[in-house]
């Protein structure tokens, strides 16, 4: 899942953002990671899947990780399992069309 597309969402911020939104090749926002800043998982990243429905989300669709790799790598790997999970699963498949947007910045 190369395809996807990462984009700062920290715009305007003070400080340098470190939250990040994936966005796939049909413009869809699915998912986030950012770096928590204090208490017990200060400095880990949080990754969030935004899609799927109430089947597909009895897995695991978000986790602390200890890098921002394995952050984006789990939003990756969550995407896929998505569409290839049916969608009378909650999940994907048969639902999004794959068009590309080539008005996207990569910021990962």
């Amino acid at each position: 899942m190369d395809d996807i597309v990462w984009q700062k969402t920290g715009v305007g911020a003070q400080e340098p953002s470190h939250e990040f939104t994936a966005i796939a090749p049909n413009g869809i926002d699915i998912g986030r990671i950012y770096r928590i800043e204090g208490g017990p998982f200060n400095g880990r990243w949080r990754s969030i899947f935004l899609l799927c429905h109430s089947q597909f989300r009895q897995g695991t669709m978000s986790g602390h990780q200890a890098s921002k790799q394995r952050a984006t790598e789990m939003v990756r790997k969550t995407y896929q399992l998505y569409l290839e999970t049916p969608g009378s699963n909650g999940g994907g498949q048969s639902r999004i069309p794959l068009k590309k947007h080539s008005d996207q910045e990569q910021a990962i």
